[in-house]
């Protein structure tokens, strides 16, 4: 499939994974747009069958690129199959010319009807783009947890490039979270990305609790991105021995399954759109996608 544009003639792939020229300059294109560098990822293994870039491609060159991924969740207790749509970008030479247009709609033609919801995130540049192929926006909810720190459980940091680490990590994911109502399921590699990119420092084996946990600290609120694993201690329980001595209040990335904690609405740089005719939970829930299922 090609497209002609402006005496341009663009050559359409969903290919783009194995194919040593066009992975390099997909990653050089989101470096550039994005300041997002995926070979780290690449190289850590972590690329795998669910992340599948839709390019256009000009004298072997990414010129523009939607990525689909295919996401499982359980939501309250049932498996869905959802499409998150991804790394959106345009070389600076092409923007204006409908290369973006053209690859959402190819996208959402091939995958509208082969999940049970459809869904993107995009920044304050672009809000008034996605209505037109019919997303609408959806709030997302981050709960929030007052806490008095209690005695602190000993943690250990652990180093995701250490194979004995990763495996670690690996395992507490195979495990889920048992407190999230709202979980990523069977999707190693989106968790890869995180332990090898953005969250690389952030994760910690709990000891004597076969869990690990994904954590942030910023004054005095701690981010608790993920809990993994199967420990023994209750939901407030942990968060309370989470916090250090001068965190007052912890966010969390995910979705709790108890109404123990309250929630405020994401203003944030990321708005999330669904495509109208699928599942929209948001629309009755209190809602937030785990931290480490944005693609």
């Amino acid at each position: 499939m090609t497209l002609q544009k402006n005496g341009h003639s663009f050559s359409f792939t969903n290919q783009v994974r194995d194919d040593p020229g066009l992975r390099e300059s997909l990653f050089s294109l989101a470096r550039q747009v994005f300041s997002l560098d995926f070979a780290p990822w690449y190289q850590g293994g972590g690329w795998q069958d669910r992340y599948i870039p839709h390019a256009l491609v000009l004298d072997g060159q990414v010129a523009a690129n939607v990525s689909v991924n295919p996401i499982d969740f359980l939501l309250d207790g049932v498996r869905r199959s959802y499409v998150q749509l991804g790394t959106v970008m345009t070389h600076p030479d092409f923007r204006g010319m409908g290369l973006s247009r053209f690859l959402l709609e190819t996208v959402l033609e091939a995958w509208k009807d082969r999940c049970d919801c459809l869904y993107l995130f995009a920044n304050d540049t672009v809000l008034d783009f996605y209505p037109k192929f019919g997303f609408v926006p959806a709030k997302e909810a981050q709960p929030v947890f007052p806490v008095v720190p209690g005695r602190p459980i000993p943690r250990r940091r652990l180093c995701p490039d250490l194979p004995e680490e990763r495996t670690r990590i690996l395992n507490a994911y195979r495990q889920s979270n048992p407190f999230s109502a709202f979980s990523m399921e069977g999707n190693e590699g989106l968790l890869l990305f995180y332990a090898l990119g953005p969250f690389r420092n952030m994760f910690y084996e709990l000891i004597n609790q076969n869990a690990v946990a994904i954590l942030e600290e910023d004054g005095k609120v701690l981010y608790c991105h993920e809990l993994l694993g199967r420990p023994t201690l209750s939901l407030p329980q942990l968060l309370e021995r989470l916090a250090g001595p001068e965190i007052r209040q912890i966010r969390l990335g995910f979705t709790p399954k108890s109404g123990l904690l309250s929630s405020s609405f994401l203003p944030g740089e990321e708005h999330l759109f669904v495509l109208t005719g699928k599942d929209n939970p948001f629309k009755t829930k209190d809602l937030l996608f785990p931290q480490i299922s944005h693609a």
